[in-house]
């Protein structure tokens, strides 16, 4: 692999910012150094004026994902999924499991591992999304095996009745499992039985257009669920992780709870802070590009979120990448138009896995609502932390993986779906003008991107993270 000195940079760590120099040998940070340190490498990269970052952690994709009942999937696989979280920055993502029909969750759990070891280009971890006992009555068993074999964090819904909600009783039963077991248990925190009523008062009275899907998923369904969830974790001492927060309600919901000493933290993706309902409001059937759950909110609901990543209330931004296309590709499933006018039928998701840093250091850092270092902590230290997979992952230290970002914070640049590597054909993000990108990726010492865009990278290359328990301190 031989080594590699990267001079001249500033170095961004989650709790400060320093002008140093660093050395990557077989795979690792070897060294950080002042400037004046005597060090030979076989390539010297000139990073003055730029900033070295960790790789970016996405905790949140669903990669050649399967939804309604295994009839479609989302557009990108493990390769081109990966493919474009490099070139955006990120250099590991953690992606979820859901059981497949006849089959248990531990074995899906293996197949999937399996299949995403032989595409995926940058590291990754898997959640184990844990299904209703009716599906499959010795889950916990299952969950237990899982726990030894790197599964740290095992995901809950409450939402979607009758396929993949879990009831109260089944909520404590998980999160004490997960407690005996140092796993961080996650909620998809919305009212299930709220949402469900909305949308047949909406069919009922007509109102079936894509649009329609935000007026089903309310403010309410979202802050209650993560109340109740944070109450049903706290009665049996377990921790909490609340994924893809879409609503300042529930933020606040968070933030209370924090205040209070729950250990409960949050996570928002940049859809929710650089995207609103007033974009798509009009769309007519093409509102498809822009449905997920939670949805896509009110821009006025927007600052309550940013208020949240400011003070520390929220402690995550993650994609929930689940692209689908709007137009038909012969070689996929049928994808968002495929019931044009009624939002029931729509697969629900975005892309923005190739997006995630530029818009959020776009919107966060250089707007002035926060720093570089809380950048950092939000995009890659803290999901490593909470993940189980700090400090080889999230931070530029001596021994840890030479996951690293070359940053050039003065670097233009325009998203637009012709210009992305994600296999959606369309972007949420499309024209909009960001200043700071990454010019050269490095996953374990390997440069995958270039200043140029060029790529080097092969499928399979990507190692699976058996993570460690959650620090949560």
């Amino acid at each position: 692999m031989g080594s590699t000195l990267i001079k001249g940079g500033t170095v961004v760590n989650a709790d400060a910012a320093v002008r140093a120099d660093v050395l990557i040998r077989d795979g690792v940070v070897a060294a950080l150094g002042t400037g004046t340190d005597d060090w030979s490498a076989d390539r010297v990269i000139d990073a003055e004026g730029m900033l070295v970052m960790p790789g970016g952690i996405d905790a949140h994709t669903h990669l050649e994902y399967p939804i309604d009942g295994f009839t479609t999937r989302t557009a990108d696989d493990f390769h081109s999924g990966t493919v474009a979280a490099a070139h955006g920055g990120t250099t590991t993502v953690l992606d979820f499991v859901k059981k497949e029909p006849e089959r248990s969750l531990l074995d899906t759990y293996r197949s999937r591992r399996d299949v995403a070891a032989a595409k995926a280009v940058v590291d990754f971890g898997l959640h184990a999304i844990v299904p209703p006992r009716e599906q499959q009555p010795d889950v916990l068993d299952d969950l237990r095996k899982l726990a030894g074999e790197g599964a740290t964090s095992w995901k809950f819904f409450m939402a979607y009745p009758g396929t993949q909600m879990v009831d109260d009783g089944e909520l404590l039963e998980g999160f004490e499992l997960a407690l005996e077991h140092g796993v961080l248990p996650m909620v998809h925190a919305e009212n299930g039985h709220m949402i469900a009523r909305e949308t047949q008062r909406l069919l009922a009275d007509g109102r079936t257009a894509e649009v329609f899907h935000a007026t089903a998923h309310g403010h309410d369904a979202e802050a209650e669920a993560v109340h109740r969830a944070v109450v049903l974790a706290e009665s049996v001492g377990a921790p909490l992780y609340v994924v893809h927060v879409s609503s300042a309600a529930a933020a606040d919901e968070i933030s209370r709870a924090r205040a209070a000493g729950a250990r409960v933290w949050g996570e928002t993706c940049p859809q929710y802070l650089a995207v609103a309902y007033e974009d798509y409001a009009e769309l007519g059937e093409k509102a498809a590009a822009y449905l997920c759950s939670p949805p896509i909110r009110e821009r006025g609901n927007q600052e309550g979120l940013w208020r949240s990543l400011v003070t520390g209330a929220m402690s995550t931004v993650a994609t929930d990448h689940a692209g689908f296309c709007l137009h038909q590709p012969e070689d996929l499933p049928p994808q968002k138009l495929r019931s044009p006018g009624y939002f029931p039928k729509v697969p629900n998701g975005v892309p923005g896995i190739e997006d995630r840093l530029m818009v959020l250091w776009q919107t966060g850092v250089a707007s002035g609502r926060f720093d570089a270092c809380r950048f950092v902590d939000l995009v890659s230290t803290r999901p490593a932390k909470l993940f189980g997979m700090f400090p080889h992952k999230g931070a530029v230290a001596v021994g840890a993986d030479a996951d690293l970002l070359v940053w050039d914070p003065a670097a233009d640049h325009v998203i637009t779906a012709a210009g992305s590597h994600m296999r959606t054909d369309y972007n949420l993000y499309e024209g909009m003008r960001v200043t700071g990108r990454p010019v050269r990726v490095f996953s374990r010492g390997e440069q995958l991107v270039g200043p140029d865009g060029s790529f080097d990278g092969a499928a399979g290359r990507g190692r699976f993270l058996t993570r460690g328990k959650p620090q949560l301190h």
